[in-house]
């Protein structure tokens, strides 16, 4: 019997949207459906309606206990991926207006894929920040310099005019980034009271609120893509908030962010642009939390969706977070959690494609998405997917897709790779199903390598965790390719929704930064008088969220450099107030760092050291999940239950053992080729792997007939 109160999980993706619900002694239920674009709130709810049907209880029962509902959500992604957005008016300092047309030299090539780098007609600046235009860029008469000190007041009759000629001209949005502002940001804050009294219907981003850094363009971009996505994103929530307290939610939903915490409804109104890879970053989130629980200390965190392919890393127990971040080649002061994506998944299109007086096959990065979905789905879709050729090569069972909620059509998964990649190849339908499938496991390999080894890890230092709803179907290979010798499907059926757990199990977490250019050694107190002033913005903003003094919890950081050099390096501070000596010892702890990441010989201390930016991750403690399965009595594996696999490993098709999820407790060991079918995901373990049921119920997958892979070559 459950018992409340109850945390809830919901994890929006593009063709899924996954549910946990976690109750007071932390037994998990799952609840998985399609999800429902362009709106996507109906998703939300029918996935919640799921999970509470799984519990036996109405959905309001469900709703009312809950103690705190967890979302991410992939709207403003969506937002920026089909270019929509509120049409901006930008405001910036006179003499200044083209800053982010120009952009950076490196935002020419800033998100490319490689292939596209050696196309240099092609490398053009990107397009400007959406979706503004130079007739709607306004320059205003004021100058600060370098010191923060005011050369030239603000004019407030030239920002007057230039709001009013953005409204009349049909702004939906104002931005605002005027020179030097992260140092003096009085000249913003005026420039916001002015919007107000102008054009209070018009919601207005200041760069300082959103990037208190140096870097114009960088602040340009960030609070632009937040002005944009201003409308969807209050739109959204206020929509999502509404529905869910007419079921019975008597507070309003946590907002899930890119950063690795979640933040209030109202902050996320406000901020909208921390919502970009709010999704990626909770499957990262979990897998710290169950790693720390199994004694792993290094993960790979591979989420396999309907529409893409995300990859983590959690090294030394701790996530890989980046400062910055790359949207439509444009930089970013946006910290994230460090996830690289690719349109990879089970909704992946494949396709023969004619090159010259050749055929290939491309699979990807376009996807069939929710609707109309695979070929197999049955709902209008006739191009074949991942999906559908994992199910002409029976590594699916089409009775029992999502535990049986959705039948799928063989037949029509075979026509669609007949047409559009057997034939023109001259292939087979299972040939061409499996060069789908190896195509699809190679683009994600490529990527796993690209956060590992390219960025100086070994990957066979590393478990792979494998989940999303085809993490475990198409883990077992792609891991393997890498070299990678151990795998965990995290708590069996979890998998397919583990993001969702993931943000379940969240904290809140805001991030507050300043630019502080001092040359090291430098003098402690204007350190100091920095992360003061942060981390009084950060308790403010915790005990504004409800938080308690004692759920709350301040971490320092410095962003360090060489002198004349661009790489940074962050380093943590350690609490209180630092005397000289604490500051040498942070240079010597860059230096080894550094050193660490780009080589022994590669630093150069010489060059004097800059401290660049002083950062405070404020945290909230609101989660305190445990992971607990019920107790589930094992049935005897029926020997009769096989089915016909073609193994891409073995070129063939081959008789294989299908083993359901009650057929397994814990020590359960199975050797492959074997098939695990759960309710919401399929494992698949492949010839020369072994499967064993851990304490925890997750299924570690080890290998016993290794094979030289990519990386050993």
């Amino acid at each position: 019997m459950s018992v409340g109160p109850y945390t809830i999980g919901v994890d929006t993706g593009g063709t899924f949207t996954d549910t946990v619900v976690v109750d007071a002694e932390g037994s998990l239920t799952i609840g998985k459906q399609l999800s429902t674009p362009p709106e996507f709130v109906g998703g939300v709810e029918s996935s919640v309606v799921a999970a509470a049907g799984a519990l036996g209880i109405p959905v309001e029962s469900l709703l009312t206990d809950t103690q705190n509902f967890m979302h991410g959500t992939t709207i403003v992604v969506n937002a920026l991926v089909t270019g929509r957005g509120a049409r901006i008016g930008l405001i910036t300092t006179r003499g200044f207006g083209d800053t982010v047309f120009i952009a950076r030299t490196a935002s020419r090539t800033s998100g490319r894929a490689n292939s596209e780098l050696h196309r240099f007609a092609h490398l053009a600046r990107p397009e400007p920040t959406i979706p503004v235009s130079k007739t709607l860029v306004r320059e205003v008469v004021e100058r600060v310099d370098r010191h923060g000190k005011v050369l030239v007041p603000l004019d407030d009759t030239s920002v007057r005019a230039a709001v009013a000629q953005l409204r009349d001209q049909g702004a939906e949005a104002i931005a605002v980034c005027l020179l030097w502002s992260c140092l003096l940001p009085d000249h913003e804050r005026r420039v916001a009271e002015i919007c107000a009294e102008v054009a209070p219907d018009l919601p207005v981003t200041i760069s300082v609120d959103v990037a208190r850094q140096m870097g114009e363009y960088e602040r340009t971009t960030t609070a632009g893509f937040n002005a944009a996505m201003s409308s969807i994103a209050a739109d959204y929530v206020d929509r999502l908030s509404a529905r869910l307290a007419a079921r019975g939610l008597a507070r309003p939903p946590w907002i899930m962010q890119g950063n690795g915490g979640v933040a209030s409804v109202e902050k996320i109104r406000k901020t909208p642009v921390g919502l970009v890879g709010s999704g990626p970053a909770g499957g990262v989130l979990g897998a710290r939390a169950l790693a720390a629980r199994l004694g792993i200390d290094n993960v790979i965190c591979t989420d396999v969706g309907g529409t893409t392919f995300d990859v983590g890393l959690v090294v030394r127990g701790e996530l890989e977070l980046t400062p910055t971040t790359i949207l439509n080649q444009h930089r970013l002061h946006l910290p994230l959690v460090d996830t690289v994506s690719i349109g990879a998944g089970g909704g992946s299109l494949a396709r023969a494609e004619r090159v010259g007086d050749s055929v290939r096959l491309r699979v990807g990065p376009d996807s069939a998405g929710a609707m109309p979905g695979p070929a197999c789905y049955g709902r209008g879709g006739t191009l074949p997917t991942v999906t559908d050729a994992d199910l002409i090569l029976g590594m699916i069972d089409p009775e029992f897709f999502l535990g049986g909620q959705i039948r799928l059509d063989v037949d029509a998964a075979r026509e669609a790779v007949r047409i559009h990649v057997a034939e023109p190849l001259g292939m087979t339908v299972d040939e061409a199903a499996a060069g789908i499938v190896q195509i699809a496991d190679s683009h994600m390999s490529d990527l796993m390598r690209q956060v590992t080894v390219q960025r100086g890890h070994d990957p066979r230092e590393f478990t792979a965790f494998l989940y999303g709803g085809g993490g475990p179907l198409h883990g077992t290979a792609y891991a393997a390719n890498l070299g990678v010798k151990s795998m965990v499907v995290p708590g069996g059926p979890l998998a397919s929704v583990f993001s969702a757990w993931g943000i379940a199990s969240a904290d809140i977490h805001h991030t507050f930064q300043r630019s502080a250019s001092l040359s090291l050694p430098g003098e402690p107190a204007v350190i100091n008088a920095s992360f003061l002033a942060l981390e009084a913005e950060g308790r403010a903003q915790l005990v504004s969220d409800g938080v308690d003094a004692r759920d709350q919890i301040l971490q320092r950081f410095v962003a360090m450099r060489y002198r004349l050099q661009t790489n940074e390096v962050t380093i943590p501070v350690p609490a209180g107030e630092l005397s000289a000596a604490d500051v040498v010892r942070l240079m010597d702890t860059f230096d080894t760092e550094y050193r660490r990441l780009y080589g022994a010989e590669a630093g150069f201390r010489d060059a004097g050291i800059e401290l660049t930016t002083c950062r405070v991750n404020a945290y909230g403690v609101v989660s305190r999940l445990d992971l607990r399965f019920p107790d589930v009595p094992v049935q005897p594996w029926d020997p009769s239950s096989h089915r016909s696999v073609h193994w891409p490993e073995l070129g063939r098709r081959e008789e294989t053992p299908v083993h359901r999820q009650e057929n397994l407790g814990v020590g359960s060991v199975l050797t492959g080729p074997a098939i695990v079918e759960l309710p919401t995901t399929t494992v698949a373990v492949r010839p020369g792997q072994r499967l064993e049921v851990d304490a925890m119920r997750n299924y570690v997958i080890t290998i016993t007939d290794p094979k030289e892979s990519d990386l050993e070559r």
